[in-house]
Order: structure tokens, then sequence, then C-alpha cells
């Protein structure tokens, strides 16, 4: 009878083992649910950025950046917005994006190196059969970087092609007029003091 009576009860050796094990439980939960509220912070971001670049592109395409498109390059943030943690830069045509300093995984570019020295060539050669093909687009990329969750790439790249007229209104211009002003001296005449009768 005494045998049944000692073993009513839990040993300290089960107790201790049971709270080890709620323990580890408790531990890996709040892992995972601190990774998914830093996946869910990382897609924010990378979505925000998405609207915001092509915030940016609209912008560029409605002319409200048709001074700064003259240098091919041009940084900005987005604070006027009410995200000041976020910059955007834009490039145009075959530029490349300045590289970040803090990138550890940053490296020498000779493919792009190359391209740009095959350019030059063409240019040198005078072959602009390929240039007038380019004339009626231009690539345009906006870069959207914001704040870095952990060790997730922390930009967003839009490339787009948008008209060369709708970047440069104002040498399109300068061209309509070159053109009309050349078309305007028509011998044959172009209307003006025809038959009226």
């Amino acid at each position: 009878m005494k045998r049944q009576l000692l073993r009513r009860g839990f040993t300290l050796a089960e107790v201790a083992v049971t709270i080890a094990l709620i323990g580890l439980a408790l531990a890996w939960m709040l892992q995972v649910l601190n990774a998914s509220k830093l996946t869910a912070a990382y897609s924010r971001n990378l979505k925000l950025s998405r609207e915001l670049s092509l915030l940016t592109l609209g912008q560029i395409a409605s002319g409200q950046y048709a001074d700064d498109l003259d240098n091919e390059r041009f940084e900005g943030t987005y604070a006027e917005e009410g995200y000041p943690d976020f910059a955007f830069e834009v490039v145009l045509g075959d530029e490349n994006f300045r590289p970040d300093p803090n990138d550890q995984r940053a490296f020498y570019n000779w493919q792009a190196e190359r391209s740009r020295r095959d350019r030059e060539q063409r240019a040198e050669e005078g072959d602009e059969s390929e240039e007038e093909e380019d004339e009626a687009y231009e690539k345009i990329q906006i870069k959207v970087t914001f704040p870095k969750v952990q060790d997730m790439r922390n930009e967003y790249i839009l490339e787009r092609w948008l008209p060369w007229r709708q970047l440069h209104p104002e040498e399109a211009a300068e061209a309509e007029a070159g053109e009309g002003g050349a078309e305007g001296n028509d011998p044959a005449g172009s209307g003006a003091g025809g038959n009226t009768g």
C-alpha cells in the first residue's frame, strides 16, 4: 500500500524537463513571430518603394523634372510625401547607378564598361543608324532606397522606356521649329492666297 501512495505526484526531474520543453517552444515561437514581422516590414517597404517609383515616373513623364533631366542623373527624397527615409535616384539612357559605398558585394562592372566603350567607338566611327532608332525612346531607371531590414536588399529599381520628346520637351520643340522653318519655305505655297471664289 505504501508504494501506491508514493507514485501519485510528478518527480522533480519530470517537472524540470516539462518546463524546459515549454521554454524552448516559446523561444521558437518568438523567433518565428519576429521573422514574420521583419518580412512584413520588408514587404511593406518594397511595395511602398514601387508605388513611389511609379509616382516619380509619372512626375517625370508630366514634365515636373524637365530641368533636372538635363543632367541625365538626379537624386531626391520623398520627404514631401511623408516618407523621409525613402530616397530616389533617376538615371537616363545607358548610365549606371552610383555604387553604394557601404555595399560589400560591389564589384567592377566590366560589362557596363565594355558597352560604354562600344558606344563611344560607334560614335567615333560615325555609325548613326543605330542612334536614329534609339532617338524615339529613352530608357529611364528609377532606384528607390528604403531603410534596411536585416540582410535583405533595401532598394527597388524600376526601368521604363519613355518617348524622347516627353523627356526633353524643349529640345524637341527646337527640333520641330528647325524642321518647320525648313518646310515653311515651300515655293509652291501652302494654300495662302489661293482661290476664294
